[in-house]
């Protein structure tokens, strides 16, 4: 700026003086003031334009991109992004254009909602896709797409088929925050020299891992679980994280809720064996109001310890009948939906 009103300046000064020059010299110096004027006007116009656009462009690149659950016909990608953005991923063996797979919620809502319409992406701040029908010991490009932002491309090598599996019970939890269950997040399984395990936390605020294909790192064979085996999980959402030690047992892996924002020890944690109640407690139920059926435990609150009770019920043969709350002979994910309406109430 400061130069071309010097510019201007020293052009005025090498005019010649003469009788013509006097006459229109106001117009000419109105002109270049004229100019000056309008460049600085630009200047600032385009100064506001890149401000807006900065703040109306929010980064959505994919941060903290995991590869879990690999099998020889599946692999989970998982990724946050900063801002709500819908997103989906391009893959294939030859270019990452061959196939196009959205978030896991986005097709199982599609199923339970409308499963002719087909699936429509929701904006999401963490995201869950699992690739499947792969071919074994193969490498695959992906690419991940953020609203209309391209990723970069990756690679992925699909293990060998099994001989065996792993003989232990999948990690049954949930996880809550300030008290109430956390609707949206990933699980994440860490074991030293073991591929790393994932799942999605449900609307009922609980997970399951299964670990019975869980593989070395190389991918070269089964990981061989043994009683004690220390575990890490940890907690990603948009609210917070969490994460939690603990040893495996072949009697089962049912943890307690674990809480957004604590990290805690369970090496030492033993599950609770549940005790019959005796007759005076059971007619007391029986009297008891509809909302005291689910407080599985008897603690006198509704909450995450009762939905991990149901997860441990699963099935038609449940050991605490509790469970069933709809009484239909078997424990399942309508007895946890129930349960997540009673919670959320």
């Amino acid at each position: 700026m400061r130069n071309i009103t010097e510019a201007a300046s020293n052009l005025i000064k090498t005019l010649p003086s003469d009788s013509l020059f006097d006459k229109f010299k106001i117009p000419t110096l109105l002109g270049f003031a004229i100019i000056i004027l309008g460049i600085f006007a630009g200047v600032i116009l385009v100064s506001s334009k890149q401000i807006f656009i900065s703040k109306a462009s929010p980064d959505i690149a994919p941060q903290n991109v995991t590869v879990s659950n690999l099998s020889d016909t599946e692999a989970t990608i998982s990724y946050q992004t900063s801002t709500p953005v819908t997103s989906f991923i391009n893959f294939g063996q030859i270019t990452p254009n061959e196939q196009t797979i959205l978030e896991d919620k986005d097709l199982s809502q599609a199923d339970e909602q409308n499963p002719s319409s087909g699936a429509k992406p929701q904006p999401r701040l963490v995201h869950y896709i699992t690739l499947k029908n792969l071919l074994p010991k193969t490498t695959y490009q992906y690419k991940i797409i953020t609203g209309k932002k391209l990723g970069e491309i990756q690679n992925l090598t699909t293990a060998s088929p099994l001989n065996s599996q792993v003989g232990f019970r999948p990690i049954i939890g949930s996880v809550i925050d300030k008290d109430s269950p956390l609707t949206e997040g990933v699980v994440y399984l860490s074991i030293a020299g073991a591929t790393t395990q994932s799942a999605q936390i449900k609307a009922s605020g609980n997970f399951l891992i299964p670990v019975s294909q869980i593989r070395k790192d190389d991918l070269t064979d089964t990981y061989s679980l043994t009683d004690d085996t220390l575990a890490k999980l940890i907690v990603i959402s948009n609210s917070g994280s969490a994460s939690a030690l603990f040893k495996f047992k072949i009697s089962g892996n049912t943890l307690p809720p674990l809480e957004l924002g604590r990290d805690v020890d369970l090496t030492n944690f033993l599950e609770p064996t549940p005790k019959p109640a005796s007759p005076s407690a059971q007619e007391l139920n029986e009297q008891s109001s509809s909302t005291n059926k689910f407080d599985l435990n008897g603690d006198g609150r509704v909450n995450a310890t009762d939905n991990a009770i149901i997860l441990q019920n699963f099935g038609s043969k449940p050991k605490n009948n509790k469970a069933d709350l709809n009484n239909d002979g078997k424990v399942d994910q309508k007895d946890l939906d129930l349960m997540a309406k009673q919670i959320n109430q």
